[in-house]
């Protein structure tokens, strides 16, 4: 819950009032996707900057 909180997702209010708990785990599978594509993101521009 923390990390969807700190990510700006959603507030605690609204975790607590208006998403269940599959919404929740779609909004950390959202997380995790972003972080992902960031990381193969910079990745990329760093061999493209290696050349």
């Amino acid at each position: 819950m923390g990390t969807v909180l700190s990510s700006g997702k959603a507030t605690l209010h609204e975790l607590q009032t208006v998403y269940g708990v599959k919404d929740l785990h779609g909004m950390l599978e959202i997380i995790v996707i972003d972080a992902n594509n960031a990381r193969a993101m910079q990745e990329q521009q760093a061999r493209q900057q290696g050349r």
